[in-house]
């Protein structure tokens, strides 16, 4: 070994420090071609009590990021994973993705997924090496309001939430998506605990009585100027209702403000097809596959 091996710089992964915000902003620039979300999450990220946002050190600044949230009890997302672009080749991303899933594995329990883009092979390799599963495939599909009164839905009760989860358990829209609901970015297995949230923000509907049920969150964008989408969690009802079911959730949204209805579902032949004479159009090129990992001794 020579003597400057004994010098060369490591990477070094940590906690993050509010004065890493800065390195942080700056190389978020290029990502996303400059419409990273990360500047707006930072302060709620930095102040979460049960997560941790860790950062990946290179001489003496931060090249990389992730993210570890509790999103209901024994459920956990990982998400936020960013590399310096001008850093490539240092497996950044391997350093701090093991560094995130050692956290979780000291410090989590139940169940740890995350969602990452079909192009990303180097974050799948990632996966499988820690031993996460890929449990789903999944794209974003966008409809247009329908401008016609509804009267189809009925806010879900705090008293209902038991039967409303029973039904929600047996829909085989729900299978579909391997049990897995979005509460915004995020899969989760719905429970009581994400049930109650979605009531208390008046997002959980029944459909014509009991025929179906609508778990729903709202996309507001960071800006303004963004969109605002009635954006589908889970679609609960039979196969065969499921398309009067999409064309009522777009009369839904017109007179509730939204500009679009959007919808990350589960990619199958069948459901590809009712979306399509629904209006819902797909606007993602590439797909995003879900994995997951159960924790070995706290699951």
């Amino acid at each position: 070994m020579t003597p400057d091996a004994f010098s060369s710089p490591v990477v070094v992964c940590r906690p993050v420090l509010p004065s890493d915000k800065a390195d942080v902003k700056e190389f978020c620039k290029f990502i996303w071609e400059g419409h990273d979300y990360i500047q707006y999450v930072w302060d709620e990220w930095l102040a979460d009590p049960q997560g941790i946002l860790a950062i990946a050190e290179y001489v003496g600044h931060a090249v990389g990021l992730g993210k570890v949230t509790l999103l209901v009890p024994g459920q956990w997302w990982l998400e936020g994973l960013r590399v310096d672009p001008k850093f490539q080749g240092l497996k950044i991303g391997s350093h701090i993705h093991d560094y995130i899933d050692e956290w979780w594995l000291e410090h989590g329990d139940g169940v740890a997924r995350l969602m990452t883009g079909s192009q990303r092979v180097q974050v799948q390799h990632l996966c499988e090496k820690l031993g996460y599963a890929k449990t789903g495939e999944v794209a974003g599909y966008l409809a247009p309001l329908l401008d016609e009164p509804t009267g189809a839905f009925q806010p879900l009760g705090e008293n209902e939430i038991p039967e409303a989860l029973q039904f929600a358990g047996s829909s085989p829209s729900l299978r579909l998506s391997n049990g897995l609901i979005d509460l915004g970015w995020r899969f989760v297995t719905p429970n009581l605990d994400t049930l109650q949230e979605l009531v208390r923000n008046k997002l959980a509907c029944w459909w014509r009585g009991r025929e179906g049920l609508l778990l729903s969150w709202e996309d507001k964008g960071e800006t303004p100027e963004d969109e605002r989408l009635l954006a589908i969690g889970l679609p609960a009802c039979r196969m065969e209702s499921l398309p009067e079911f999409l064309l009522d959730v777009r009369r839904l949204a017109a007179p509730l403000g939204y500009d679009n209805v959007f919808w990350i579902a589960p990619l199958s032949d069948e459901l590809a097809m009712v979306l399509n004479e629904t209006g819902f159009e797909r606007k993602w090129e590439n797909s995003a596959y879900l994995y997951e990992k159960r924790h070995p001794t706290r699951p």
